[in-house]
């Protein structure tokens, strides 16, 4: 969202005011159009924020457009209003639950070597676990309805999962060029199991959240990714 003035929204002096275009719209309309701008954005906002926290706690079969109005403080009809149906509310939930996942998928290489960035990848998803967002949490619930084919998330979740084995694939391809990882070893094998322990990782987090032990299934997690990548 916005927070600077727009530069080219500032009032036209007197002085130039003959020699403005003559389509200059007046400085209060154009803030009042940033500010409508600005509250639909608010309120969208935190209407999205209300389908995660509804979706994390109870799935998205219960969830309706006038029952997340209501969570979010406003009219029950506002999120009809906004969004039109409830398919389009939760595709751009997707959208947004995507782009924080996306963005923790694929991190830029930070030259630790293959099993530091990968380890250090683990620790974040893991870490996720400890202390997720409402936004994160809803993605694993729609994630696991994708599972069942009860989610329109299934594509998506395809699309996450093929990008970070793509990432994977090349931390572990680099490896292997560079020397510290073991020659021979099939890049993209590993990258299937190592996302496959992650999501199973995730998965038991879910469903168990208060027999789930973080610390030591980040140990093992990381134990697991330095004795598959070890050099002979």
């Amino acid at each position: 969202m916005p927070t600077h003035d727009d530069p080219t929204a500032r009032a036209i002096a007197p002085q130039d005011a003959e020699t403005a275009p003559q389509d200059a719209k007046p400085p209060r309309a154009q803030a009042e159009r940033r500010t409508q701008a600005e509250r639909r954005a608010r309120a969208e906002a935190a209407l999205l924020a209300a389908a995660a926290r509804l979706i994390a706690e109870h799935g998205s079969t219960g969830v309706t457009l006038a029952r997340v109005g209501e969570e979010a403080g406003f009219s029950r009809g506002l999120a009809t209003h906004y969004f039109g149906s409830k398919a389009a509310l939760l595709a751009r939930l997707q959208e947004e639950a995507l782009a924080e996942a996306m963005a923790a998928a694929a991190p830029e290489r930070s030259g630790a070597g293959a099993a530091e960035e990968l380890c250090g990848f683990a620790r974040g998803v893991l870490d996720g676990v400890r202390n997720p967002t409402d936004l994160g949490r809803a993605f694993v619930v729609l994630g696991a309805e994708a599972l069942a084919g009860a989610s329109e998330l299934t594509v998506a979740v395809a699309e996450l999962d093929t990008r970070t084995r793509d990432w994977v694939a090349d931390v572990v391809g680099q490896g292997v060029t560079d020397g510290e990882v073991r020659a021979g070893l099939d890049a993209r094998a590993f990258a299937f199991a190592f996302v496959g322990l992650l999501k199973g990782l995730v998965v038991q987090a879910a469903a168990a959240p208060e027999a789930f032990d973080v610390p030591t299934a980040t140990a093992e997690a990381e134990r697991w990714i330095r004795l598959a990548l070890a050099a002979d």
